[in-house]
């Protein structure tokens, strides 16, 4: 698990590690350089023939690049810093590293109004050092700094951004007007939030998160909530199976899914269960497509629902749907089901009275959309799966709001509703009532095809019915998901993907994950 911050949080941890610990922040600054410095050597070929533009702002994410700057000349390669702030108005441990690089007599350009001199010497380089702003920006990118980043993004010439690329929200990942698009991102003690969330992290490049001898309990005594987590993450959350297992033991799944039209939803959903590891999967289906679905499933069991041959489950499915649920550890609601009233009354009488752990998507939520509290009413966990449509219609949001503001619109309704909320997206968001959050860092667009999120249901489902908690369960199948997607790019690339593809990927992406868990 790897800790996401917050810039407020991450200035907190720099404070406590200067005030408590009495590490001078000259230290900090010091060893994030190092990192920097080392990192930009294993990617770089440098040398005195190849020039480099450090290009520094006032603060300390400008005295970061000034301390990176010393380093790659005193190691002989051709650097030149411009500076875009008044000599005067660098101080503290930024002004320490500005007198370094003069009394080293490093060249140093100084832009005010004039940025030709930094556009000509970019033209020639194989190297810009970003350090403008660091994650603390707050106003939008205008004037001088507008211009500058303009003239990097023009250049072709490959960035390394200090702690995250400059006119990049460090909480939200907005772009603040304009901003730098890096090959590289180093940053210090913590992933950021702007470098998970879109659109920022399409400017990042590759990130390389560097201790920089922060405390270790740093993020603890901070409170920080948020992760995310690499393959070596997830593969740790995988729970054994015992040599002794039978199918009993990996958990029963019930699905209510499909109806005349939609039977691919079923098909995808129950088979992602399957192939997720539970025992038994049941896809409870509308009668008169049972038939159908028996044809097309053979590790999957079917039961019908009736439904009055209307193709889409009714009032008179409910009580099939309790003799389906009998024996099941977790029932998924949704995934194709139609939208009508009748199935609206009928969600309505179904939580808060069975005695299992919910899994709604799809058409589940958008028929308790004008009835969003009897979530509350279930006893034992729920777990909803929108994606930004869906989580409109169940908030009042616009979809441009929430598309902007995942964290704080998942997290929110998981703590009124006292759900797991998993907001699907370019980067999936996972929310809990106790306020745990997760950002997903897998997946890519050839994800966005119909289909895929009834395997994210399947997967998830499967987990909670072989004994893993709700939240460990949909954060490790929302990361399997992505992993499943990432392998299908890799063999179709994204524009050929189908859900399928993703399906037939996810036992793959289990072992990936197993094998890596052994090393």
């Amino acid at each position: 698990m790897d800790y996401v911050v917050t810039p407020n949080e991450a200035g907190n941890m720099d404070r406590r590690a200067i005030t408590k610990y009495k590490i001078p922040g000259m230290v900090l600054m010091e060893n994030a350089a190092i990192r920097a410095f080392d990192i930009i050597c294993k990617n770089y070929e440098l040398s005195s023939n190849r020039r480099v533009a450090v290009i520094a702002g006032g603060g300390n994410n400008g005295g970061d690049g000034l301390a990176i700057a010393r380093h790659l000349y005193l190691k002989g390669v051709n650097v030149k810093v411009f500076i875009l702030a008044k000599h005067d108005k660098i101080r503290g441990d930024a002004k320490v590293n500005l007198d370094i690089i003069e009394e080293l007599k490093l060249p140093i350009q100084w832009i005010k109004d004039d940025t030709k001199p930094l556009e000509l010497y970019t033209m020639k380089c194989s190297l810009i050092v970003d350090a403008i702003f660091g994650t603390g920006l707050s106003k939008p990118v205008e004037g001088i700094f507008y211009s500058v980043i303009d003239i990097i993004n023009k250049s072709n010439v490959p960035v390394v951004a200090v702690d995250i690329p400059s006119g990049i929200d460090g909480a939200t990942g907005k772009i603040m007007g304009n901003a730098v698009r890096a090959n590289h991102t180093i940053t210090f003690g913590y992933y950021k939030r702007g470098h998970l969330l879109y659109p920022g992290r399409r400017y990042c490049g590759d990130v390389y998160v560097v201790p920089i001898s922060l405390p270790s309990d740093s993020a603890k005594m901070e409170g920080v909530k948020t992760f995310t987590m690499d393959s070596r993450g997830a593969a740790s959350m995988l729970k054994s199976r015992p040599p002794e297992g039978h199918k009993g033991t990996f958990g029963r799944v019930g699905i209510i899914a499909g109806s005349r039209g939609m039977t691919g939803a079923s098909y995808l959903s129950s088979m992602a269960a399957q192939m997720s590891g539970a025992g038994t999967v049941t896809l409870g289906i509308p009668k008169s497509l049972q038939s159908i679905m028996a044809g097309k499933l053979t590790e999957v069991m079917t039961f019908c629902l009736e439904d009055n041959g209307l193709g889409y489950i009714t009032q008179e499915s409910l009580k099939d749907i309790y003799a389906l649920i009998k024996d099941k550890d977790v029932l998924a609601i949704g995934p194709g089901i139609s939208q009508n009233n009748e199935i609206q009354r009928l969600l309505w009488n179904i939580f808060g009275k069975i005695d299992i752990s919910i899994v709604l998507d799809a058409d589940g939520l958008n028929n308790i959309s004008d009835n969003i509290e009897v979530l509350t009413e279930h006893q034992k966990p729920v777990v909803i799966t929108p994606h930004p449509g869906e989580m409109a219609r169940l908030t009042g949001k616009s979809v441009e709001y929430i598309l902007e503001n995942p964290v704080e619109v998942a997290l929110q309704f998981a703590k009124r509703l006292g759900v797991i909320v998993l907001l699907k997206g370019a980067t999936s968001v996972v929310a809990s009532p106790a306020e745990k959050i997760y950002l997903n860092a897998t997946g890519n667009s050839g994800m966005g095809t119909g289909g895929s999120g009834d395997v994210l249901t399947g997967v998830i489902t499967s987990l909670m019915a072989q004994g893993y908690e709700p939240f460990d369960a949909v954060v490790l199948g929302c990361f399997v998901h992505g992993m499943a997607g990432d392998m299908a790019k890799d063999e179709k690339g994204e524009m050929g993907m189908m859900a399928g593809d993703i399906l037939r990927a996810i036992p793959y992406a289990f072992k990936a994950l197993q094998d890596t868990a052994l090393l």
